[in-house]
C-alpha cells in the first residue's frame, strides 16, 4: 500500500465510525461513500480492494453500490488471493442478470477457472453460481465440463453443483454434456458421487421420465453406498420413477425392507417408508407371494412409525402420524392396531400433532371402536375439572381446546365418522342422538346448523328410534339454555327448529301434545331466529290439529274446557309474539293462524255441556262439534318418508313429453321506438346486462337514418299503439308511486313525449342468484360453563328399523343403482413462485432420450484475452473504424468532385458562369444569416426529422456558425472575402428585410430504450419525447401556454420466456393531479398493448401523456402492467419521471453577441436561478477530454440546450421550453476539487439564469446526477 492509502479508512474503522456516530449515521455513511468513491479512482490496487470491501458491508446495510460495479471487477481480476475474494463477494452482493459489465466478466472467469490453484477456482465457481447469466452459463459451459476430469475431487464436486445452475440458464447445456455428467456416478470420490445424485435429484422433480435411463446404476448406489444422506436423495429419485416404470417396484422393494429394519437413522427410515407409500408398494394386488409380502411390508412400517409417535421429539411424532395417514387408505386394519397412542396424540398440547391424529380418528372409525372415539373426543369439549388429573397442564394447550375454530372442527368430525357411509358404523341410535343433544349444550360454538340436519335425518329415516327422538325434541323445547341464552351467538338456537318440525311432524308419538302447544306458544319464541318462529307456527297448528281430532273421540265438559283455554292461550300468543313479526314469512303464518284458531272459537259451544237421558236413562254427552276433526285431514293424510338420492333420475318421462318444446310459442316483442337513452345503449351493441341479440343489433342500424326509426309491428294499427300509450300515460298520472319528471315547462314535457318508450317492447332480463349461498359463521365460544345434565340411562337399544325410501311411480332399476360415486379430481392451480425458487419452464422441455448428433456441440471455448490486451485490440477496432469512416468520406466526396469536373469539360463556358452566381449566393446568404437578428427566439423552429449529431467543434466561430467542412483553398478565399465586405455586408443586413435563409437546428439525442420493469417473464423499456403535438405549437417566450403539453410515451414489451406466450397485456395508468391520458387514449381506463406475444417477442404501444401540473423534477407516472402466462393473470407495477428538459425545444444556435443581447434586454425576466456540480476525474485544462465529455453531456443529453461560447475551461449555453422557458447557462471548471492532489481532479460548476425557478431546479437536479469519467 502506497502513501496515499495510509491514512484511509479500513473496514474495521467503518464499521466503529458507524457505532459511534449513531445519532448522525445518514451523515457519516454519506462522507463515507464520497470518500469511497475518491478511492476508487486511484489506481492503487490495495485502496480499491479496501474500497469494495467497505462497499460490500454498506450494500449489506441497504446502500446501493451498482455505480461501481466496473471497479468490482477490477478486484476480482486482482492476482492476489485476498483482494480477489473481495471481488467475487462485491459482484455476488450486487450484480444482477441486467448488470453491464458481466460480459467483461467471461473471460475473467475463464482466467480464474484454468487456474493451477483450487482456492482461486472454488472462489470463481462460487461467484459463478450467484452472477450466471444466460450469455455466461453458454459461453462458458464448455469450460466446466472439461473440468469434470479435474484431478482434485474438491474441482470436480464444485464444478457438478455449479453445472445445475448453468442448465438452469441454457437447458440446451444439459442434453449436450448429460454423459460426462452421468460417468461422474462412477466417480472413485463419494463426495462427488454423492454431489452427482445432488444435481441429478433436483433435475429430476419437473420431469423425472428423463432419468429413467439412470436405474441401473442408481439401484448399486442403493446397495452398496452407506452415506445416509445420498441415499436419502436415492431413494427420493425412485419414488419419483416408479410411476414410469412399474417393474421398479418388484426390484426396489428387497433393499428397501432390509434398510427400513435394520436403519437406526430416522431421516433415512421415514424416506423409506415415505418412498413405499408413494411408489404403491403397498398396494400390490391379487394373491400370493406379493400380496404377503406388500401386507408384511405394511406391517413393518406401520411397527416403525409407532417409534415415531413415541418419541418425545414433536417433529418426528407429527411425520409418524404424516405417514400412518397415507397408509391408512390401503391398511385400515393396521392402523386400527396402534389405536392407543393415536387417541393419546388427541391430548397433544401440539396443535398440529391434534390435527393430524384427528385425521386419522376419522379413518380408522368402526363399530367397535365408535363409542370410545366419540367419548374421547367429546371429552375435549368438557370444562375442565380441577379434581380429575389430565394430560394437557399446559395453559396454552387448554386454551388451544376452548379456541372456537378447534373446537367446531371437533365437532364436525364427530358427526362425520358417525354419519359417513349412511350411518354404517351407529349401531344405536338412540345413544347417537343422546350425543347430539349433548353436543348441543357442549359445543360452545354455533354449529346449530350442523345438529340440526342431523336431528332431522335421523328421525325421518330411522322408525326405530322416532318415539326416543321426540322425547330428545321434547327436552330441547324445554331447555332455557337455547330458547332463552346468555350468549345468542354461540347457542345453538337453530337446533330448536329440528325440534319443532320433528315435534309436529311426529306429534301421535307425544306423551302429551298439551305440554308441546306450551312450549312452542311460550314467550322466549319472539327472540329466536325467524326461521325457526315460522317452524313454531307450523307445527303448533300440526299439533293442535292432532290434539284437537282426539278430543272428538272423549268429548266432554273438560276437554271443551281445555279446548277453549287453549284456543285463547294459542290466539294470545301468536297475536303478541308474532303477528308484528318484521319477517314477512312469520307474519303471514300468524295472520292465517290467527285466523283458524278464530274460526275454531266461534264453533266451540261457550255453554257447559248439558248431560242428555237416553232411552236407557243412561246419561249421554252431546254430539262433538264437526270442526274437531277438519284441520286433521289437511296435515296427516299421507305419511311422509325420505326420498331417495336417486329418485329424481328414475322419474319415467312421459310418452310424447318433449321438454325442450314451448308449450305456447311466444309472442314476438314489437320492436320498441327509438329514442336518445336506445341510441345510448345501442352504441354498445347491448341493451345492457349482458343482453345481446335481434334487438341489439337491430339497434346499431337504428342511429343510420329515420327511416329505420319508423319500423313497427304490422300486427298492431297507429290507433291502437297511441291509445295504449295514452292509457299507460293517465294510469301513470295517477299512480303514487310512479316518479315523473320534475319539470313541467313546454320543452320538458315535449322532451318526455318524445321519449316515451313502449313499455312492452323492453326487454326481460334472467337475472341468475345461484353463486350466493348463506354462509356459516363461528361465533365466540360461551363464557359460562355449561353443567353436565344427569339423565337416565339410556335402555338397551332395540333393533334398528329404516325408514323407506320413496321412489316415483314405475321407476325401473337399473345397474347404475350401484355405481360408484365418480371421483373429482382437482387441480391445484399453480402456485406462485418464491425468490428463491427458479423457473425450470425450459429445463422441462430438454428431451434426454435424444441422442446428440454429430454436429451438435458445446461452444467453443475463445481464448482468454489479459485487459490490456482486450483494451488495445478494442482501441484497434475503434481507431479501423474512423479510418474507414473517413476514407468513405473522403471516397465519397473524391466521386462528387470527380462528377463536377467531367461535367465542367463539356460545357466549360456554362459550367463557369452558373458557379459564380452559387459563389455569390452562397457568401450573401451567409453574410445575411451572420448579421441577421434572431428570428427563433420567440418561435423555436421544431425538428421534424432526426439529423446524425454533429462532431466536436473545434473553436469559437465552429460552435457559433457550425460551418460544413471545406478545402482549405476555399475556406481561404471566403476568409479573405468576408473579412473585406464585412461592414457594407452589415448595413445591408440591417436595413434589409427581405428572405432570410432558415437557422441551423441542433437536433438532441433520443431518450430511447430506458429500462423500466422486469421480471422472471416480462421487460419492459419505453422512450420518452416532447408529443410532435405540443412541437408543433410552442409557446412563445413570456406568454403563458394555452393548452396543456403533451409527452409521448412509447413502451416496448419483450416476452423474456422461451417457451411461453404472453397474452392480454395491457397498460392502466393511474391519473394524478400531474398527469392524465391524452390523444387517442383519453379517458380510457386501460391500453391494450397486445393480445399474445410470442417466446422472445416484443409488442410496442404509443402513449400520450398531458401534463397539467407545474413542470419539476419530482413530477412522476405511476401504473401497471397486466399479462398473462402460465394460465395465470399476473401484474407489474412501474414508475417513471418525466424529467424537465424534455420540454426543451431543439431551435437555432445564437451567436454571441445575440446571446449578450438577450441577457441584457431580458434580464429582469431571468429572476430564477439554479446551479449544480459535477465531477471530472482527469484533465488539467479546459479543452480536454473530460471537460468536453462533461460540457457534451450537460447541453446534448440533459439540459438540451446549444453551445454558445467556448473559451479556456468555460462555455455558455442557451435554451428554451415549450412553456416559453428561457435558459441561459455557464460551464466552468474549478480544479483543486476535494480529494484532488496535484490538479488532477477537477469539479466542474453549472450556473443557471432562467424565467422559472421550479423549471431551472428541476434541470440542476437532472445536472447533478452526471457521471463523466
Amino acid at each position: 500500500m502506497n502513501m496515499n492509502g495510509l491514512f484511509a479508512h479500513s473496514l474495521a474503522d467503518l464499521i466503529r465510525g458507524i457505532r459511534q456516530n449513531k445519532k448522525n449515521e445518514q451523515a457519516y455513511i454519506a462522507k463515507e461513500i464520497s470518500d469511497i468513491r475518491l478511492e476508487l479512482r486511484r489506481n492503487d490496487p490495495d485502496l480499491k480492494a479496501q474500497a469494495i470491501a467497505k462497499l460490500t458491508y454498506l450494500q449489506m446495510m441497504g446502500y446501493d453500490m451498482s455505480w461501481a460495479s466496473f471497479h468490482v471487477v477490477e478486484v476480482m481480476s486482482s492476482p492476489k488471493f485476498l483482494y480477489k475474494g473481495i471481488g467475487y463477494l462485491g459482484a455476488v452482493q450486487s450484480f444482477s442478470q441486467e448488470t453491464d459489465v458481466l460480459m467483461l466478466t467471461t473471460n475473467l472467469i475463464k482466467k480464474d477457472l484454468a487456474s493451477s490453484n483450487a482456492s482461486e477456482i472454488g472462489i470463481a465457481i462460487n461467484g459463478l453460481s450467484h452472477i450466471l447469466t444466460p450469455d455466461l452459463a453458454r459461453d462458458l459451459c464448455a469450460d466446466l465440463v472439461a473440468m469434470l476430469n479435474h484431478s482434485r475431487p474438491i474441482v470436480r464436486k464444485k464444478v457438478i453443483l455449479v453445472l445445475y445452475k448453468v442448465f438452469l440458464k441454457y437447458p440446451e447445456g444439459l442434453r449436450l454434456s448429460f454423459s460426462r455428467l452421468k460417468d461422474r456416478l462412477d466417480d472413485p470420490d463419494p463426495s462427488v458421487v454423492s454431489a452427482a445424485v445432488n444435481v441429478i435429484c433436483e433435475l429430476a422433480r419437473k420431469n423425472p421420465k428423463n432419468y429413467l435411463s439412470l436405474a441401473p446404476q442408481l439401484f448399486k448406489l442403493l446397495t452398496t453406498s452407506s452415506n445416509n444422506w445420498m441415499l436419502i436423495k436415492i431413494i427420493k429419485l425412485f419414488a419419483a420413477l416408479t410411476p414410469f416404470e412399474p417393474r421398479l417396484t418388484k426390484k426396489l422393494l428387497p433393499p428397501i425392507t432390509t434398510l427400513i429394519q435394520t436403519t437406526p437413522a430416522m431421516s433415512l427410515l421415514y424416506e423409506c417408508i415415505h418412498t413405499v407409500i408413494s411408489g404403491g408398494m403397498l398396494a400390490t394386488t391379487g394373491s400370493g407371494s406379493n400380496a404377503e409380502s406388500a401386507n408384511n411390508l405394511a406391517a413393518t412400517c406401520v411397527t416403525k412409525l409407532r417409534t415415531f409417535m413415541e418419541d418425545p421429539d414433536q417433529n418426528l411424532k407429527y411425520i409418524g402420524l404424516l405417514a400412518l395417514t397415507k397408509i391408512l387408505p390401503t391398511h385400515p386394519h393396521l392402523v386400527a392396531d396402534h389405536k392407543d397412542i393415536i387417541l393419546k396424540c388427541i391430548d397433544d398440547p401440539d396443535i398440529s400433532i391434534r390435527m393430524r391424529a384427528l385425521d386419522l380418528i376419522v379413518g380408522m372409525a368402526n363399530k367397535k371402536n365408535l363409542t370410545e372415539i366419540v367419548k374421547r373426543l367429546i371429552s375435549h369439549l368438557l370444562p375442565a375439572n380441577d379434581d380429575e388429573p389430565t394430560s394437557m397442564d399446559d395453559g396454552s394447550a387448554v386454551a388451544a381446546l376452548m379456541d372456537p375454530v378447534y373446537r367446531a372442527d371437533i365437532i364436525r368430525r364427530i358427526v362425520l365418522i358417525c354419519s359417513q357411509n349412511s350411518y354404517a358404523n351407529v349401531t344405536n341410535f338412540e345413544w347417537y342422538l343422546a350425543v347430539l343433544s349433548d353436543l348441543t349444550n357442549v359445543a360452545g360454538v354455533n354449529v346449530g346448523n350442523l345438529l340440526m340436519q342431523q336431528f332431522m335425518d335421523v328421525g325421518v329415516r330411522v322408525k326405530s328410534v322416532r318415539s326416543y327422538t321426540v322425547q330428545v325434541m321434547m327436552r330441547l323445547l324445554a331447555d332455557t339454555r337455547l330458547t332463552e341464552p346468555d350468549n345468542p351467538e354461540n347457542a345453538n338456537s337453530m337446533v330448536l327448529l329440528a325440534a319443532a318440525w320433528l315435534t309436529g311432524e311426529y306429534c301421535s308419538l307425544l306423551e302429551s301434545p298439551e305440554n308441546a302447544l306450551e312450549l312452542l306458544s311460550q314467550k322466549s319464541t319472539a327472540k329466536l331466529d325467524p326461521a325457526v318462529q315460522a317452524t313454531y307456527l307450523q307445527s303448533m297448528i300440526k299439533v293442535f290439529a292432532y290434539w284437537m281430532n282426539s278430543l272428538q273421540y272423549a268429548w266432554n265438559e273438560e276437554s271443551r274446557l281445555s279446548l277453549v283455554e287453549t284456543v285463547d292461550m294459542l290466539r294470545e300468543g301468536v297475536n303478541e309474539m308474532f303477528s308484528r313479526s318484521p319477517d314477512l314469512e312469520v307474519q303471514e303464518r300468524s295472520s292465517n293462524i290467527s285466523v283458524i284458531l278464530g274460526i275454531i272459537s266461534d264453533h266451540v259451544p261457550k255453554t257447559p255441556l248439558k248431560i242428555e237421558n237416553s232411552i236407557s236413562f243412561a246419561p249421554t254427552m252431546p254430539k262433538p262439534p264437526s270442526i274437531l276433526g277438519s284441520l286433521y285431514p289437511l296435515f296427516f293424510n299421507q305419511e311422509l318418508n325420505p326420498v331417495a338420492p336417486k329418485a329424481q333420475k328414475k322419474v319415467p318421462v312421459p310418452e310424447g313429453l318433449d321438454l325442450d318444446a314451448w308449450i305456447h310459442e311466444p309472442i314476438p316483442e314489437p320492436e320498441p321506438e327509438s329514442s336518445e337513452d336506445d341510441d345510448f345503449l345501442n352504441e354498445k351493441g347491448s341493451y345492457g346486462y349482458g343482453w345481446s341479440g335481434e334487438g341489439a343489433a337491430a339497434g346499431k342500424s337504428k342511429k343510420k337514418g329515420k327511416k329505420s326509426r319508423d319500423v313497427e309491428d304490422p300486427k298492431e294499427s297507429a290507433e291502437a299503439r297511441a291509445k295504449r300509450k295514452e292509457e299507460r300515460r293517465e294510469r301513470q298520472k295517477h299512480d303514487p308511486y310512479y316518479i315523473g319528471g320534475g319539470s313541467t315547462t313546454p320543452k320538458s314535457q315535449k322532451k318526455s313525449q318524445d321519449d316515451d318508450e313502449d313499455v312492452d317492447a323492453i326487454p326481460i332480463v334472467q337475472l341468475s342468484m345461484d353463486g350466493f349461498s348463506k354462509s356459516i359463521v363461528l361465533g365466540k365460544k360461551s363464557k359460562k360453563k355449561s353443567k353436565r345434565r344427569e339423565r337416565s340411562r339410556s335402555p338397551p337399544p332395540a333393533p334398528v328399523e329404516f325408514a323407506t325410501e320413496e321412489m316415483p311411480e314405475d321407476a325401473m332399476l337399473s345397474a347404475s343403482d350401484d355405481e360408484s360415486k365418480k371421483k373429482v379430481s382437482t387441480v391445484p392451480g399453480e402456485k406462485a413462485r418464491g425468490i428463491l425458487d427458479h423457473d425450470t419452464s425450459a429445463l422441462q422441455l430438454v428431451d434426454l432420450s435424444i441422442p446428440v448428433g454429430e454436429d451438435e456441440h458445446l461452444p467453443r471455448a475463445k481464448p482468454y484475452m489479459k485487459p490490456e490486451e482486450l483494451r488495445q485490440h478494442e482501441d484497434e477496432l475503434a481507431q479501423r473504424r474512423r479510418i474507414e469512416e473517413i476514407q468513405a468520406k473522403k471516397d465519397k466526396k473524391d466521386k462528387k468532385e470527380s462528377k463536377k469536373s467531367e461535367s465542367s469539360k463539356k460545357d466549360s463556358a456554362a459550367g463557369e458562369e452558373e458557379a459564380k452566381t452559387k459563389t455569390k449566393k452562397k457568401k450573401s446568404s451567409k453574410e445575411k444569416t451572420k448579421e441577421e437578428p434572431l428570428i427563433a427566439l420567440e418561435t423555436p423552429v421544431p425538428v421534424a426529422v432526426k439529423s446524425p449529431t454533429p462532431e466536436r467543434p473545434k473553436s469559437v466561430e465552429a460552435v457559433v456558425e457550425e460551418k460544413p467542412v471545406k478545402t482549405k483553398s476555399k475556406a481561404k478565399k471566403e476568409k479573405e472575402s468576408s473579412s473585406k465586405g464585412v461592414e457594407a455586408k452589415t448595413k445591408k443586413s440591417t436595413t434589409s428585410k427581405k428572405a432570410v435563409k432558415a437557422p441551423v437546428i441542433v437536433p438532441f439525442p433520443e431518450r430511447s430504450n430506458i429500462e423500466l420493469v422486469l421480471d422472471d417473464n416480462i421487460a419492459v423499456t419505453y422512450d420518452i419525447a416532447l408529443a410532435p403535438s405540443s412541437i408543433e405549437s410552442p409557446t412563445s417566450a413570456g406568454s403563458e401556454p394555452a393548452t396543456d403539453p403533451a409527452v409521448s410515451i412509447q413502451f416496448r414489451v419483450h416476452n423474456r420466456n422461451l417457451t411461453e406466450s404472453a397474452s392480454s397485456l395491457r397498460v392502466v395508468l393511474a391519473d394524478s393531479f400531474d398527469v392524465r391520458l391524452g390523444g387517442s387514449h383519453a379517458g380510457e381506463d386501460s391500453i391494450a398493448i397486445s393480445s399474445l406475444i410470442e417466446p422472445q417477442g416484443r409488442a410496442d404501444v404509443g402513449v400520450e401523456l398531458l401534463i397539467l401540473g407545474r413542470i419539476r423534477y419530482e413530477l412522476r407516472v405511476m401504473g401497471t402492467l397486466f399479462y398473462t402466462i402460465h394460465g395465470h393473470e399476473e401484474s407489474l407495477e412501474f414508475s417513471f419521471g418525466v424529467p424537465p428538459s424534455t420540454f426543451m425545444l431543439a431551435m437555432a444556435r445564437l451567436t454571441g453577441a445575440e446571446f449578450s443581447k438577450v441577457l441584457t434586454e431580458q434580464l429582469a425576466q431571468f429572476s430564477a436561478t439554479g446551479s449544480a456540480t459535477v465531477q471530472l476525474a482527469q484533465g488539467t485544462t479546459g479543452q480536454d477530454e473530460p471537460f468536453w465529455d462533461a460540457v457534451e453531456k450537460i447541453t446534448k443529453e440533459v439540459t438540451h440546450t446549444h453551445v454558445v461560447e467556448v473559451v479556456d475551461g468555460a462555455a455558455s449555453f442557451f435554451g428554451q421550453s415549450w412553456q416559453g422557458y428561457q435558459v441561459a447557462g455557464l460551464v466552468k471548471v474549478r480544479k483543486g476539487g476535494e480529494g484532488a492532489e496535484g490538479g488532477a481532479c477537477k469539479t466542474i460548476e453549472v450556473e443557471m439564469k432562467c424565467t422559472d425557478q421550479s423549471f431551472v431546479e428541476g434541470l440542476a437536479r437532472e445536472i447533478g446526477e452526471v457521471e463523466v469519467y
